[in-house]
């Protein structure tokens, strides 16, 4: 089932297509945001990209990781294992985001979104 729906996921990413607008006063409010008008930069930023995709992973992958780690190799309590492995995903995520906004101007809720989902379902699958 995962496996389908990251499938759709990444069919969903397309690249835009040579005849779609590129400027800002073509683009509609929920695909870009207007950093410095006077510059005129959009950021897009889609629901469903490959970065998406890439957040989702990552926030699925690195509780489990994080989780057995500390059980297996550090021979660590199992409730206390659960809790260090969703703070450190969460911390990470948040410090992904906070680290685009600085270097790239742009704090992305929809990427700090896929990184809580695939949190949620790497909790649900390989920790619970």
């Amino acid at each position: 089932m995962i496996i389908c729906f990251l499938l759709l996921l990444t069919a969903a990413s397309r690249p835009p297509a040579q005849d779609e607008p590129a400027d800002i006063d073509s683009l509609t409010h929920a695909d870009s945001l207007v950093i410095m008008p006077e510059m005129r930069k959009a950021i897009s930023d889609p629901w469903f990209g490959q970065d998406k995709l890439l957040h989702f992973s990552a926030g699925f992958a690195i509780p489990g990781i994080t989780y057995h780690f500390y059980i297996n190799k550090l021979n660590g309590e199992e409730q206390r294992g659960k809790v260090y492995a969703v703070s450190l995903t969460a911390l990470l995520a948040f410090g992904k985001e906070f680290y685009d906004k600085k270097k790239k101007g742009h704090f992305s809720w929809k990427d700090l979104a896929w990184s809580g989902l695939g949190l949620a379902v790497g909790y649900l699958v390989l920790i619970r």
